[in-house]
């Protein structure tokens, strides 16, 4: 097993681990933010029933003292002291729980009046409750809490009573249990470690529930509840650490207008007890799902560590078997490749036999003085011509040659394939056509369509394996209902096709044939090739009635150029013109002697270099080269690359490239830029003159230009 392989394993098995981990520490970080939100609004919640019932309870007993205030109104002390009044606000406590007493005190303090007759005459000159009214009205007060006789707890609430002048008259004080409010916190509060609270807004604590350790208990100055009071006394809600204990949520809310407040809190240790429990069932979880995640990792690697031998026992047969498999399908290659060139061969033979006997009579007719010569070179000439479309041919099977569309005559591409056609299929394969009269021009890539229908070709001679008749038909087409178009059908005799099979044919890589015998890109190229074109592709097959392909081309605008009635005879350069000197770059002596030898043929001046190095040397020399006119692909320093250092040290330097190869200037190099011209090879010497006239026109009128300028410069110093 490799390192990687182990590495990868090892990784997969800690993941195992961490991921669950990672998981349950998310998962446990949102529910304790969930759980305290909970726990906050149940706070708030809580603190709402608290105001809401301590607002009741303050606003009756101000109602209550109203009635008293209303009651002893215009009454003197000596009627107020009568046993009616006790019997009056014996029976106005009565209904009301929470009041313990009620009491009508003399400006000196006494207690004049009373619901409980015990409480006449006490003196409550020193108490809170009365002497903070002496001074002037300040509305309602409320005392601290206090023990009374009987052992309970109540706090006072009181208000001044004036005269119509204004002076202090005495207090109405009613007096309330604090049992009563600590046995409805008990009711409302959840069974868990709550504190509820009634205080006043400087700290001193009214009621408690749980009881605190004092009557007169109150919030220490660091208690954070004391602060948020302070801060924030309408009502609120906030956490923080009392003196002691631990932190607490909290929620207060001020009653009305009154000096009080209502609070109530929870420990938070105490309000994450819920969120403990699930932290255990999120660990088991986690735990469970890490050690089963943790085992399956462990045993896949133990599995693939095993695997991993009888792999390693597997590849040497793997490999020898991928290898046959290769050498079956180059052979297969070779033996298609075998029977497309072989006829290739034979015409290119052919060929050769036409130039080779042109030129040897040329030779034999020199030497005896013959002039009569013309024939065989013009025999000589149209041999290479018809050369050079061969390999612009080959080129197109291969698909290397661009997509040049041009007027093409169905006929004659069909008619001039025939001969190629019968070679590739073989013997057993009758080919035949049926061309069309008169018919219009397509507008295609002529190679591409012989390829297209080369592969339609192939195809059908491998759906007769026994042999069988192909037939390439012409005809009128559409490619819609308005317009026009040109049928190329390929009709065999094979096998045919079911329907499932042709609904698929154009898919790419989709074959039916055995396994090396075809990639499945055929129909899917001709495809994309016809309907790139502008036509349309259309398959009628049915099994055991062969298989017909109908290629619709668009009807070209124009029609097929006519062929060049002869080759002109070039005259050299124009007379008057000084002679332009051309630097030929080429690494083949055979071409670079034919390229210069046709250049000085046509007037110019021809210098020679072997590679790119030499040619940099003599452009520094021979400063009235005009044109550089190289091949692409050379060792050393290429083409594209010379002409750049060329023209970094002559601006004004024309370049001709000439290759053999299609689209050098794109593989290999830059676009052609201005001052750049590209020329294939084999040329003929009517495209190396056009090319040459345009570059030296260019480079006379630069110079010109730059003669123009420095004039013009002279003469302005």
């Amino acid at each position: 097993m490799s390192l990687s392989t182990v590495r990868l394993h090892q990784l997969l098995v800690a993941a195992a681990f961490l991921v669950p981990c990672v998981v349950l520490v998310g998962a446990a970080w949102w529910n304790r933010a969930e759980v305290l939100r909970e726990e906050d609004s149940a706070v708030v919640r809580t603190a709402a029933v608290m105001h809401e019932h301590a607002s009741k309870v303050f606003d009756t007993a101000e109602l209550a003292m109203d009635r008293v205030d209303d009651y002893v109104f215009d009454r003197s002390w000596s009627q107020i002291q009568a046993s009616a009044t006790g019997g009056f606000l014996a029976s106005l406590k009565a209904p009301l729980a929470q009041a313990r007493a009620v009491w009508v005190v003399d400006p000196q303090g006494r207690i004049e009046a009373s619901s409980r007759a015990g409480d006449l005459g006490r003196d409550l000159a020193e108490r809170d409750i009365f002497s903070v009214h002496r001074p002037r009205d300040i509305g309602i007060y409320v005392s601290p809490a206090v023990q009374e006789a009987d052992g309970s707890t109540a706090f006072m609430v009181s208000r001044r009573r004036s005269t119509d002048d204004g002076r202090f008259d005495g207090v109405i004080v009613i007096a309330l249990g604090t049992e009563y409010f600590a046995r409805f916190y008990a009711e409302i509060a959840a069974p868990t470690d709550h504190r509820a609270m009634l205080l006043r807004a400087d700290g001193a604590i009214l009621v408690r529930e749980p009881p605190g350790p004092a009557v007169d208990e109150r919030l220490a100055p660091a208690d954070p509840l004391l602060r948020a009071l302070r801060a924030r006394p309408q009502g609120g809600t906030a956490s923080g650490t009392p003196p002691g204990e631990g932190e607490r949520l909290y929620a207060w809310r001020r009653i009305g207008d009154y000096p009080v407040e209502v609070a109530f809190s929870v420990e938070t240790a105490v309000a994450l007890d819920r969120w403990y429990d699930n932290l255990r069932v999120y660990g088991l979880v986690a735990t469970v799902s890490a050690l089963t995640l943790v085992l399956m990792a462990w045993l896949a690697l133990a599995r693939a560590r095993a695997e991993q031998q009888a792999l390693s026992d597997l590849k040497r047969e793997h490999a020898q078997r991928i290898a046959a498999e290769s050498q079956l399908r180059q052979a297969q290659k070779m033996e298609a490749v075998g029977q497309l060139t072989g006829g290739i061969a034979h015409d290119f033979n052919n060929l050769l036999a036409v130039i080779t006997g042109s030129l040897e009579l040329v030779q034999r007719r020199v030497a005896r003085g013959d002039t009569d010569i013309g024939r065989f070179i013009a025999g000589a000439l149209d041999g290479t011509d018809r050369a050079a479309k061969l390999t612009h041919r080959l080129l197109a099977f291969a698909r290397q040659q661009p997509l040049e569309p041009r007027p093409t005559d169905p006929n004659r591409l069909v008619a001039g394939m025939v001969d190629l056609l019968r070679r590739t299929l073989g013997e057993t394969v009758r080919v035949e056509t049926q061309l069309m009269a008169d018919p219009p021009a397509v507008f295609v890539d002529q190679n591409q369509l012989e390829n297209a229908i080369l592969n339609l070709a192939v195809n059908a001679r491998d759906a007769m394996p026994g042999g069988g008749r192909l037939a390439l038909e012409i005809a009128h087409g559409a490619l819609d209902d308005s317009t026009p178009g040109v049928s190329i059908t390929v009709r065999d005799t094979g096998t045919g096709m079911p329907p499932e099979v042709v609904a698929r044919a154009f898919e790419p890589f989709f074959t039916t044939k055995p396994q090396g015998r075809g990639t499945g890109l055929g129909l899917s190229q001709v495809y994309g090739f016809v309907t790139q074109s502008g036509g349309r592709v259309r398959i009628d097959s049915q099994p055991g009635q062969g298989t017909a392909i109908e290629l619709t081309l668009p009807v070209s605008r124009d029609g097929v150029p006519a062929e060049a009635a002869g080759r002109s005879r070039l005259s050299a350069a124009a007379p008057g013109r000084a002679v332009q000197t051309v630097l030929v770059v080429e690494d083949d002596a055979a071409v670079r002697f034919s390229s210069a030898e046709t250049i000085g043929e046509l007037g110019y001046r021809a210098l020679t270099a072997p590679d790119g190095a030499a040619a940099l040397a003599t452009l520094d020399s021979e400063r009235e080269v005009a044109v550089l006119f190289t091949d692409v692909v050379m060792p050393g320093i290429d083409g594209p690359t010379l002409a750049v250092e060329a023209r970094r040290r002559r601006p004004d330097l024309k370049v001709i490239f000439a290759t053999g190869h299609p689209r050098d200037e794109e593989r290999d190099g830059p676009q052609p830029g201005p001052g750049e011209t590209v020329l294939r090879k084999p040329f003929t010497i009517e495209a190396l003159a056009e090319v040459l006239e345009a570059a030296t026109a260019d480079a006379a009128a630069v110079r010109a230009a730059a003669s123009e300028a420095a004039s013009r410069t002279e003469a302005s110093a």
